[in-house]
């Protein structure tokens, strides 16, 4: 009879560790996947090897789960890109998450499956990076374009970037992120604005506001506020909406602002670089479609 409780016992103790032994291997060394500029220099060896473990945590913080697996690879692509990047001019990696946030954001049942799928992207990929003119390019990204990428050479007024070129995105018209509309009154404005309305009153806004540039994107490039410009980057981040492809107009009484898109819109689309992967391209060609002129070169062979 004891040999029997005692066995019940132990087969209880066991269930009950299961789960607790787990996460405290998750929550083990290497634990935290931002590299400060300090250390950046730490993790690239004399040849610019990069400690690959790194690129899970990156890449989680980055994109979907539910993401096509070419796609996954491309954004892979993408982070050791920057990595490397990060290392050759001292700059700060890109954040990642930790085994403890990933466990947290995608459930016990679920995370070892998702990281073995990150762990087979950075596998396939080993190594792969994009250049440009003997360079590592800056691989910009964002969520949802607003039908085209943007050219940074028309934000910034410079060639500084050549591989980042508009591309026709216009696949990420089916986002549910695509559009957004929202309706200000005239205090509701000036009052969100800040500083930059000082002096405004509501019924100065109508007559004091208007959009001044854009870009070929449809992104907007020049704000006007009672004669002074400010960037459509500018207006965007300080009303915190979608995207700076936005546009204005005055609607019984009030201020209706659509914006198109889900971010900067510079270099690749998420939402289009999934939809390419359906439709069967591979990572390397959704990366060429989104990235002019890049050459690809593999590290560590």
């Amino acid at each position: 009879m004891k040999h029997f409780l005692y066995r019940i016992f132990c087969g209880i103790a066991f269930f009950i560790l299961i789960p607790i032994v787990f996460t405290l291997l998750i929550q083990g060394n290497g634990d935290n996947y931002f590299i400060s500029q300090e250390s950046a220099a730490e993790i690239g060896t004399e040849e610019s090897e990069l400690d690959e473990d790194i690129l899970t945590g990156i890449v989680a913080n980055e994109i979907s789960m539910d993401t096509n697996k070419e796609a996954m690879k491309a954004q892979t692509v993408i982070a050791r890109t920057n990595c490397l990047r990060a290392i050759e001019i001292g700059e700060n990696l890109p954040e990642g998450l930790t085994k403890s946030e990933m466990l947290k954001m995608w459930g016990q049942e679920n995370f070892s499956e998702n990281f073995s799928l990150l762990e087979t992207c950075i596998k396939e990929t080993r190594g792969v990076t994009m250049t440009c003119g003997g360079s590592y390019i800056q691989a910009d990204f964002h969520r949802c374009s607003a039908g085209y990428t943007r050219d940074a050479a028309a934000l910034y007024g410079s060639e500084e970037f050549p591989y980042l070129k508009s591309a026709d995105s216009r696949m990420d018209i089916t986002s549910k992120e695509f559009l957004k509309v929202m309706f200000y009154t005239p205090e509701q404005f000036i009052q969100k604005g800040g500083e930059i309305f000082s002096g405004l009153s509501p019924e100065d806004v109508y007559s004091k506001i208007s959009i001044t540039g854009k870009d070929q994107a449809g992104y907007v490039t020049e704000f006007t506020i009672d004669g002074k410009p400010y960037s459509g980057e500018e207006i965007r981040l300080l009303y915190n909406w979608n995207s700076s492809a936005f546009s204005l107009k005055e609607t019984d009484g009030k201020i209706r602002v659509i914006t198109k898109g889900m971010g900067h819109g510079l270099g690749l689309s998420l939402y289009g670089a999934n939809q390419l992967a359906s439709e069967g391209y591979e990572y390397k060609d959704i990366l060429k479609y989104y990235f002019a002129g890049i050459e690809f070169v593999t590290q560590y062979d």
